[in-house]
């Protein structure tokens, strides 16, 4: 629902099934810890140019004390849902 407070982190081209997106509170603070001593490791976030990780380098993700509106609708959320899914139809 648009109005749940939650923070999902959606893993990106996963190479397993077993990698599923992770919906948390708003309210909860995530820590990356890179280890690896071989792997190469890159940080982009948004499509913004991005960065070179090294091992101990840390990157953590918080709710922004800024909010933005992306978009808004007059539509029932609900509607669009059974719409586009489907649902009820026989």
């Amino acid at each position: 629902m648009p109005a749940v407070k939650a923070f999902v982190i959606t893993p990106v081209a996963p190479h397993s099934l077993t990698h599923r997106p992770l919906v948390l509170p708003d309210t909860a603070m995530i820590e990356i810890l890179l280890r690896s001593d071989e792997e190469v490791a890159y940080l982009s976030i948004d499509g913004q140019p991005g960065l070179d990780l090294k091992d101990g380098d840390r990157v953590r993700c918080r709710l922004s004390e800024h909010k933005v509106c992306l978009f808004r609708t007059n539509t029932d959320f609900f509607h669009v849902l059974r719409t586009k899914l489907k649902w009820g139809e026989r």
